[in-house]
């Protein structure tokens, strides 16, 4: 299945002010980038408060003063955290030349799966701590859920929802923190802050999306600036089981399991910088990658917030990339079919919050080399095949990266807040124009749900539907729809 990345646009613009008959005085948010690394946070949590805001246990805090007296075996057992998510998914699609053939039977039917994840930190000792996530998934009654995806022992079927039964080591890291200036995580462990690195960005969160065999550190100098380096050289998806040299590209082909050409990779290594300032209401990120056989990718991306009221915000946002082969002539996708990697994009939006309400309008453009990976598209070995990329205009499966064109992405989107924002819902309409016909004049209408039950604190609902019109030249026919209902609990 085909997961994205809902962007929704918090507003830190809330002021404060004491006031008397002669002066009054304002106070001002702490940046953002000073409380990114921090005693509680636990980055390496997929379901932190971060990704996963309400859960029915909540997360362990502890401050120095409780530590203090506290000998080494009392820090790291008694002044840990854990969390506990469990949830069950069922998904469903088809297209105009497969509509009378009924899932799961149908390759475009994606299956059913559940399971369950336990995620444990222990507290900090002399500032190491260690962590992990245990993963099981559909432990009985796999094979009748799922039809064809086990008849053919089809075990990525769909790469990030497992169709068997697995238990899996997820995550298992050695943690360093030093205040609130360093973070350096090692081990198989999650990539939560890299634009494109998938990481825990997904609504569905029953299996680790994407963990990495590698190094994590995050460093905080002052001044709103937050540095992020990371290297790894093997990935383990969720229904990959074992962290091995694949990427998008050299297991899936639209989530279904094919041996199509894509050689793997060594290893990764990238370097991103995020600077917060304006009271948090501008922020800006440069990133660089080097992805061994899937070419260099440079990217930046900026946004400003215009507070109106404590109810009422403007922002506009804007990114640039390029997608080059530097010191890498010879890559996976020159060895695949001849071509070179060799691109660029644009992209902008802008964003009006009011209260309950939200309305987004945003734009992105692709272009690069007549010889190149489908005439200049960009190549994104951790993020293709999944719409988790920064890219504004995505939608649920109109995706210029994971669909691999070049051209112009446009989206309308809005999101609608009821019983006190615990229940969103975001209808979006995308139009793709491009020179390769098969996608050129596409449409797509999306419809997301999201519901944080008020009476069972951590309960999450979560449901999509989006329907392609797409050119007669499409292979896929004139017509796709594609759908998810998710139900989750963390605790």
């Amino acid at each position: 299945m085909k997961k994205f990345s809902t962007i929704i646009l918090t507003i830190l613009a809330h002021q404060t002010v004491f006031a008397d008959s002669e002066s009054s005085v304002a106070t001002s948010p702490t940046n953002s980038n000073a409380t990114f690394i921090a005693r509680a946070a636990y980055l390496q949590n997929p379901y932190n408060s971060e990704n996963y805001p309400t859960t029915g246990g909540g997360t362990l805090i502890v401050n120095e003063s409780q530590t203090a007296n506290q000998n080494f075996w009392q820090k790291w057992f008694e002044d840990g955290t854990y969390n506990i998510y469990a949830g069950t998914t069922i998904n469903a699609g088809a297209d105009s030349k497969t509509f009378n053939n009924p899932g799961p039977y149908n390759r475009d039917m994606q299956p059913y799966s559940y399971g369950a994840n336990i995620f444990a930190q222990t507290g900090q000792a002399a500032g190491f701590s260690i962590g992990g996530v245990i993963t099981v998934m559909n432990p009985f009654f796999a094979e009748p859920m799922n039809g064809l995806a086990t008849q053919q022992r089809t075990r990525d079927y769909n790469i990030y929802t497992p169709t068997y039964t697995q238990a899996a080591m997820s995550e298992a890291f050695v943690e360093y923190q030093y205040s609130n200036m360093v973070q350096a995580d090692i081990g198989y462990i999650g990539i939560n802050n890299s634009p494109w690195i998938n990481g825990n960005y997904e609504n569905n969160l029953v299996s680790i999306p994407a963990t990495y065999q590698g190094a994590l550190i995050n460093l905080y100098p002052g001044n709103g600036w937050l540095i992020t380096t990371l290297a790894f050289n093997a990935a383990q998806y969720g229904a990959s089981n074992g962290f091995t040299g694949n990427t998008n590209y050299s297991i899936t082909n639209n989530g279904i399991a094919n041996n199509n050409g894509y050689a793997q990779s060594n290893g990764t290594v990238a370097l991103g910088a995020n600077y917060s300032g304006l009271s948090n209401n501008y922020n800006l990120r440069l990133w660089g990658y080097q992805f061994d056989n899937y070419g260099t990718l440079l990217y930046s991306d900026t946004s400003l917030t215009l507070p109106v009221n404590d109810k009422s915000s403007f922002n506009i946002s804007a990114q640039a990339g390029t997608d080059q082969q530097w010191f890498q002539a010879n890559n996976a996708i020159t060895q695949y079919n001849g071509t070179i990697i060799q691109s660029y994009m644009a992209g902008i939006r802008g964003n009006w919050t009011y209260d309950w309400f939200q309305l987004n309008l945003s734009a992105n453009t692709m272009w690069g080399a007549a010889n190149g990976y489908n005439g200049g598209a960009f190549v994104s070995p951790y993020t293709v095949g999944q719409s988790v990329d920064p890219t504004y205009s995505n939608g649920w499966s109109t995706n210029m990266i994971s669909n691999g064109f070049t051209g112009s992405e446009y989206k309308l989107s809005t999101q609608f807040g009821f019983l006190n924002n615990n229940l969103t819902i975001s209808p979006a309409y995308i139009l793709a124009t491009s020179g390769n016909v098969q996608y050129n004049g596409t449409q797509e209408a999306d419809l997301n749900l999201n519901y944080s039950i008020p009476q069972v604190r951590g309960l999450f609902i979560f449901g999509v539907f989006a329907n392609q019109w797409l050119p007669a030249q499409n292979p896929i026919g004139s017509n796709s729809w594609t759908s998810e209902l998710g139900i989750f609990y963390a605790y």
